[in-house]
């Protein structure tokens, strides 16, 4: 399956050390604009974005730019910028999956008809495709509670998902 991810969950999938399984079984498309925002974080010292970087280096995914006509369409739809208007520009035109943690984004993939999973949603989809086991699904969601900003209630249905 294809899909186009925002930062924020190539952050998250790094950070909880699945990045490179996911991308392993996965086609990955990372907009050059949220490639960028997260290799940025090499000048803090951030462990993810030196992940994304070195799974580039790899070609464990592929870095594009959406047109800027799509782009502008979307724009103008939903107010998007950045990152997540990349993202959904590449979507609508690939008709590939995004990937996303971002509710504007994700609220306007629906709207735009394209299939989203959020980075939970990765989460269970691998351990149902039984690339994680349950100890291990159940581990990255609690630190995906700690580094996201989920609610404990949305933790706790995906933590029921995995039984």
């Amino acid at each position: 399956m294809t899909f186009v991810s925002d930062a924020t969950s190539l952050i998250l999938l790094a950070k909880v050390g699945l990045l490179e399984l996911f991308a392993n079984r996965n086609s990955v498309v990372v907009p050059q604009h949220v490639f960028d925002e997260v290799v940025k974080g090499k000048d803090k010292g951030r462990v993810d974005a030196f992940s994304v970087e070195k799974l580039r280096d790899e070609k464990k995914f592929s870095i594009t730019f959406p047109k800027e006509e799509t782009k502008a369409k979307i724009q103008k739809l939903f107010n998007i910028k950045g990152g997540e208007l990349d993202v959904l520009a590449i979507s609508l035109e690939t008709k590939a999956t995004v990937l996303t943690d971002d509710k504007k984004c994700f609220n306007a993939a629906k709207a735009l008809k394209l299939d989203f999973i959020t980075t939970l949603d990765a989460v269970v989809a691998l351990y149902k495709k039984g690339a994680l086991s349950k100890e291990k699904a159940l581990k990255c969601m609690e630190l995906l509670e700690e580094y996201g900003w989920y609610g404990r209630n949305l933790i706790k249905g995906y933590k029921e998902a995995l039984k």
